[in-house]
């Protein structure tokens, strides 16, 4: 009879421990770390377009085509003279950075502010072009976790005065991705919709946090606007 409560005893000890871990478990599971990026090439020293002439200048970071992954972006800071922007050690911005897939292609920036997306871009009016940049542009530096809540909008103030300056953002709790000028998805219930005008253009952010002595950049494969540029 000993033998057979111990044996209970010892079941019911084990029984008691099995829970415990799995509810260890299922606690740590709950848990989630934000890792920030990038992983690889965050920059140090650098200001932004120290940074971009690097990439620009490293063939390991073309795209596929082997052509620089910030061509595009780099030439029209120069048509528009406005390096002084993204070098200015003063400031403290963030740069939505354009990659060269927010130039070219279907409806994407050159396409959509000429009509042909072959359309070099001295051909553009540089007024135009610094439109685009300075709406890329944010007065103050954001990263993901300076975005104060998950999936509820905040608006900023973009190098565009005016209302037509203004950029909305949200930051989507599952993966803490930046969004521009978008809808909250959300799951199980309708989605929130974007509180900008029909003429506004969103997307995500690709890659975020690159830290610069002048700010924070995130890079885009695609481009934004409140109106048509």
């Amino acid at each position: 009879m000993k033998n057979i409560f111990k044996k209970f005893t010892n079941l019911f000890l084990l029984a008691g421990f099995a829970l415990i871990a799995v509810s260890c478990d299922l606690q740590l599971q709950r848990e989630w770390q934000y890792v920030p990026e990038p992983a690889g090439n965050q920059p140090t020293g650098m200001n932004a377009l120290e940074w971009i002439q690097m990439i620009n200048a490293d063939t390991t970071y073309n795209d596929a085509d082997g052509v620089p992954q910030f061509e595009y972006l780099l030439e029209t800071i120069t048509l528009t003279g406005m390096e002084e922007v993204y070098s200015d050690p003063n400031t403290n911005k963030t740069f939505f950075l354009l990659r060269n897939g927010a130039f070219r292609g279907n409806r994407q920036l050159i396409s959509d502010m000429t009509g042909d997306a072959n359309t070099p871009l001295d051909q553009i009016e540089v007024e135009r072009l610094e439109k685009v940049l300075k709406y890329h542009t944010v007065t103050e530096a954001l990263s993901q976790t300076d975005i104060p809540k998950n999936d509820f909008f905040f608006y900023y103030q973009t190098l565009v005065e005016g209302e037509e300056g203004v950029i909305e953002i949200h930051k989507r709790l599952f993966n803490q991705s930046m969004r521009i000028n978008t809808k909250i998805d959300r799951i199980g219930s309708g989605d929130t919709p974007t509180n900008m005008p029909g003429t506004s253009k969103g997307r995500g952010v690709d890659l975020h946090n690159y830290i610069f002595t002048n700010g924070m950049g995130h890079q885009i494969n695609g481009y934004v606007r409140y109106a048509p540029y």
